[in-house]
């Protein structure tokens, strides 16, 4: 007579590691939540920052808010951007706007461009805009085999053509 030993299967060994396995993703879990809840406060204090009267932790607020990729900024870094008086702060609004990378924060770098009354802000709004279409532009790069061909690539004795039959 066959007998089966279900200990070979769930034996010791294996209830140790399944342990240590869901110990682990409980560890993981609670530590991502930790990481979120981190960021959401730094988020909120940088969003506070940005609405203070003291220009430095204003301006630092909302470099770091585009470093951070902040959505949750996009309308107050408009707002900073279309209504302050201070050029360095449209211009610090405009870096934040670029980095987050929004369809109206871009639309709003556009228009800047031609008119804002400061010629230095106009430049900078045009360099990131620049920026902004060649990024886009990576993004949407195809390159045609018939065109690869033309190039007549070599690596030392090798054409590139040759690999492509």
């Amino acid at each position: 007579m066959l007998t089966i030993n279900n200990n070979f299967i769930w034996g010791e060994p294996m209830k140790k590691s399944i342990l240590f396995l869901l110990l682990f993703a409980s560890t993981f879990i609670s530590a991502n939540n930790k990481l979120i809840s981190q960021y959401t406060t730094i988020e909120e204090n940088l969003l506070v920052g940005l609405s203070s009267e003291n220009q430095g932790l204003k301006l630092s607020s909302a470099y770091f808010l585009g470093e951070i990729k902040s959505d949750k900024a996009i309308i107050p870094l408009m707002n900073l951007f279309h209504n302050s008086k201070e050029f360095c702060a449209r211009q610090v609004a405009a870096l934040a706007l670029f980095k987050i990378d929004s369809k109206r924060g871009m639309y709003a770098i556009k228009q800047a461009i031609q008119f804002d009354e400061n010629p230095q802000t106009r430049k900078i709004c045009s360099i990131l805009y620049n920026q902004h279409l060649l990024r886009k532009q990576n993004i949407q790069i195809e390159v045609e085999p018939i065109f690869v061909s033309k190039l007549n690539l070599k690596y030392g004795d090798y054409k590139l053509i040759d690999f492509g039959s």
